[in-house]
C-alpha cells in the first residue's frame, strides 16, 4: 500500500472522530454495557476499514494515471518510429492507444504500407494489440 497522505490522515482523523462522537448517540442498553476500551477499539478498527478502502480506491486512482502515461508513451514511441521509416513518414496516419490497444487510422499507398505500419506498432514494448483500420489510397 502507498504510503498516506495529508489528505488521507486528515480523512482518518475526521473518520474517526465522527465515529467517536456517534458512539454517544441513541446508545441501546446493550452499548451501554460496554466498557470504553471496547468502544475505542471497535471505532479504531472501523477506522482502519475506512482507512484501507481510502488506500485501496488511491492505488486504483493511481494505477489508472499511470495506465494514461503508458499509453500516452506508446502513441508516442509509434509516431516517433513511423516519422523515421521512409515508407511511412509523411503519411497521416493517425495513433491512439488504450490500455496498449494500438488503433490506427488514416490511409497509406498501399497494402504494403499497411502491414510495415502494423509490424512497427507491434514492435513497441507494452503494444497488447494492434487494431490497423488504415485504408488503401
Amino acid at each position: 500500500m502507498k504510503p498516506v497522505s495529508r489528505n488521507g490522515i486528515a480523512a482518518i482523523t475526521l473518520v474517526s472522530s465522527l465515529a467517536l462522537l456517534a458512539t454517544g448517540c441513541d446508545r441501546t442498553p446493550e452499548e451501554e454495557d460496554r466498557t470504553a476500551g471496547e468502544t475505542i477499539d471497535q471505532t479504531t478498527a472501523d477506522a482502519r476499514t475506512e482507512a484501507d478502502r481510502m488506500g485501496d480506491t488511491l492505488e486504483s486512482k493511481a494505477d489508472q494515471a499511470g495506465q494514461a502515461i503508458d499509453d500516452a508513451t506508446i502513441t508516442a514511441s509509434v509516431k516517433g518510429k513511423y516519422l523515421v521509416d521512409d515508407t511511412l513518414k509523411g503519411l497521416q496516419i493517425s495513433v491512439d492507444t488504450d490500455q496498449g490497444v494500438v488503433m490506427l487510422t488514416g490511409s497509406v499507398q498501399n497494402e504494403a504500407a499497411k502491414e510495415l505500419a502494423t509490424q512497427i506498432a507491434q514492435g513497441v514494448e507494452g503494444v497488447v494489440r494492434v487494431d490497423n483500420q488504415l485504408t488503401i489510397q
